[in-house]
C-alpha cells in the first residue's frame, strides 16, 4: 500500500511536470542547502554520534510549485559495547553515505516563508568498522553486515524561512542521514 501511494505521487509529479513544459516558469531559482541532523536516522540503536548527520541539497525551480534535485548525506555513528549471545562483545562504528534524486511540490511563497513536500529516491550504504568482537558473530546475531547498500524511496516535508531574497533557513522532516534537519540557504 505504500509502495503504491509514494508511486502514484511520483506518477502524478512527472505529470504535472511533462504538461507544464510548454508552459513559461514564471521564475527560475536553484536552492543550494547545507544542513545537519537533529535527529540521526540510528537514534533506535542508541549510538553515539561520531560525525553529526551532514546533508547537502540542490532543488531547482523547473516550473511554478515544481522542482527537482538532487541531494546527498553523510554521519558516523558508535556503539557501546554489546553482549552478544555466547558470552562475548561486540562493538561497531557505522559509516552512513546516501544520496539520490527528489522532487518537491512547493507552496507559494507566503510573506517569508515556502513550505515544500515531495519525494525523494536514492540509494544508502552502511559501512561497518568493528572495533571489538567478530563480524561473522554481529552477523549472524543482528543481521548487520560489514558493507550492504539499499535503493530507498522516501517522502520529506519542509519549510524556508526567507532571511533575505538569496539567504535563509530551512527546517525538514523525512527519512534519510537524519529524521530532522536544519540549516542554511542560498537561493542561486
Amino acid at each position: 500500500m505504500k509502495k503504491l501511494m509514494l508511486l502514484s505521487i511520483t506518477l502524478f509529479a512527472l505529470a504535472q511536470l511533462l504538461n507544464a513544459q510548454s508552459q513559461r516558469p514564471k521564475k527560475n531559482y536553484l536552492d543550494l542547502n547545507a544542513g545537519m541532523g537533529m535527529l540521526p536516522t540510528f537514534v533506535k540503536d542508541a549510538g553515539k554520534v561520531k560525525t553529526p548527520p551532514l546533508s547537502l541539497t540542490a532543488d531547482y525551480q523547473v516550473v511554478e510549485h515544481f522542482s527537482i534535485g538532487a541531494y546527498a548525506g553523510f554521519s558516523v555513528t558508535e556503539t557501546d559495547a554489546r553482549a552478544l549471545r555466547d558470552g562475548s562483545t561486540a562493538q561497531w562504528s557505522n559509516r552512513f553515505s546516501i544520496f539520490g534524486l527528489r522532487l518537491a511540490a512547493r507552496s507559494s511563497q507566503m510573506g517569508p516563508w515556502n513550505v515544500y513536500g515531495g519525494l525523494s529516491a536514492g540509494y544508502s550504504i552502511s559501512k561497518i568498522d568493528m572495533m571489538q568482537g567478530d563480524i561473522e558473530k554481529v552477523k549472524s546475531e543482528k543481521n548487520i553486515r560489514a558493507v550492504s547498500g539499499k535503493m530507498l524511496m522516501t517522502g520529506f516535508l519542509g519549510g524556508r524561512y526567507s532571511l533575505t531574497p538569496k539567504a535563509g533557513i530551512f527546517g525538514e522532516l523525512g527519512y534519510g542521514v537524519s529524521l530532522a534537519t536544519v540549516g542554511l540557504s542560498i537561493r542561486i
